[in-house]
C-alpha cells in the first residue's frame, strides 16, 4: 500500500499498476436493461480476451445488489466486483463492498454516469476493460443520508423537483435532452425555501446540493474543493428566492462561474460538511444521484465507510494536483 497524505486530506492507493485482476463478479440491473449493450460486450470481450473470468450477478433491487456484493466480499471468490449501469448502480454496489477490501470497478453504460466522468473513464471497452484488470485503486469515503450510504450526490429542493418530473422512457431515449421540460417547468414556479444547517450554521435554501464529485450532471463545474477520493464532502447551498434568481444560479452552473468565490452570485454558499440538517422545518424533495429520495427531514453525514474504487491512473495524478490547489469554499 503506498499513501500520499497533503494538507487537508489523504490519497490513499491499494493497487499498483502491475497488479492484474483475473476474476470478476459483475452486478447489474435486471429490470432496467442496458443502454448502451455495445460497451458491455465489447468490455467483457476484451476481459476474456485477456483470460479473465467474469460471472454475472443480476439484483432486481438496490438493495438486493448490495446484498449479493457484501456476501461476494465475504467469500473471497472474485478479485473485483463490477458495477454495470450508473450512478445508482454504483452506489448500490459500494453500499455492498464498502468497509471491505473488495474493489469496485465500473462500465458506464447508464443514463447518469457522473462518477465515470468524474474519474476520466472513457467509453472505449478497451480502456474500461485496462483499468478493471489493471487500474489504480483508491480510498473513497463515503456519506450517510439518516444512515444511509451515499458516495458522489445528494440534492434538495430545486433539482429534486426537476427529478419528480422526469419521464423515464424520453431520458433512455434522449439523454440530458429529457431534462429540459422539467427544468423549464420547474423554473416556472416560484422557488420554494427550505431550513438547512451545516456544522451549526443556518440557511434558508431553494436548492442544497451535497457533494463529493467536483462536477455536477457530469460536464458542470460545482466545487474544485470536492473529487470522489479527496475525502471531502462539499455543500452549494443557494438561497434564491425568486425565479430570476434562480434561473441566474443555473446560468452560473452552466458556465462555471458558481464554482470560484470571484464569480459566484449573491446567495450562493460554498462549504464544507461534517454534519448538515436538511428540511427539519419545512418540507423538501430530495434526489440522491439522479434518483428520487423521497423527503425530509434528513441528516448528512460526511463520515460513512469506505470503498476501493478502480481507478485510471491518471485520476490519481489529477488528485495530487487538486491537493495543491487554494481552496476556494468560503471560511
Amino acid at each position: 500500500m503506498s499513501l500520499a497524505a497533503l494538507p487537508g486530506a489523504a490519497i490513499v492507493l491499494w493497487g499498483s499498476p502491475t497488479s492484474m485482476r483475473r476474476r470478476f463478479a459483475l452486478v447489474f440491473n435486471a429490470t432496467a436493461g442496458l443502454a448502451v449493450p455495445r460497451l458491455l460486450d465489447g468490455v467483457l470481450s476484451e476481459l476474456r480476451g485477456k483470460r479473465a473470468d467474469v460471472f454475472q450477478v443480476p439484483a432486481r433491487s438496490a438493495e438486493e445488489a448490495a446484498e449479493r456484493v457484501s456476501d461476494l466480499a465475504n467469500s473471497g471468490h472474485c478479485d473485483a466486483v463490477i458495477a454495470a449501469g450508473g450512478d445508482g448502480t454504483f452506489r448500490a454496489v459500494a453500499t455492498g463492498a464498502a468497509g471491505t477490501a473488495m474493489p469496485v470497478g465500473v462500465i458506464p453504460i447508464g443514463t447518469g454516469n457522473v462518477l465515470a466522468n468524474e474519474i476520466g473513464l472513457r467509453r472505449r471497452a478497451t480502456h474500461v476493460a485496462d483499468v478493471l484488470l489493471s487500474g489504480e485503486e483508491v480510498d473513497v469515503r463515503g456519506g450517510l443520508v439518516n444512515g444511509a450510504p451515499f458516495f458522489l450526490m445528494l440534492g434538495a429542493g430545486f433539482d429534486a423537483r426537476v427529478i419528480s418530473r422526469l419521464n423515464y422512457r424520453a431520458k433512455r431515449a434522449l439523454g440530458r435532452g429529457a431534462y429540459v421540460y422539467p427544468v423549464l417547468k420547474t423554473l416556472a414556479e416560484e422557488p420554494r425555501r427550505f431550513d438547512v444547517e451545516i456544522d451549526g450554521r443556518r440557511f434558508d435554501a431553494s436548492w442544497t446540493i451535497f457533494s463529493f464529485a467536483s462536477r455536477y450532471a457530469s460536464v458542470f463545474e460545482l466545487t474544485p474543493d470536492a473529487g470522489v477520493g479527496r475525502d471531502r464532502l462539499m455543500a452549494v447551498v443557494m438561497e434564491a428566492g425568486t425565479r430570476l434568481a434562480t434561473a441566474a444560479n443555473l446560468l452560473s452552473l452552466a458556465f462555471g462561474w458558481l464554482a470560484h468565490p470571484s464569480t459566484r452570485p449573491a446567495g450562493v454558499h460554498v462549504l464544507p460538511v461534517g454534519v448538515a440538517r436538511v428540511g427539519r422545518l419545512t418540507t423538501a424533495p430530495l434526489e440522491i444521484d439522479g434518483d428520487e429520495a423521497g423527503l425530509s427531514p434528513v441528516e448528512v453525514r460526511s463520515e460513512g465507510k469506505r470503498v476501493r474504487l478502480i481507478v485510471p491512473p491518471r485520476y490519481v495524478a489529477d488528485l495530487t494536483n487538486r491537493h495543491a490547489n487554494r481552496l476556494a469554499y468560503e471560511s
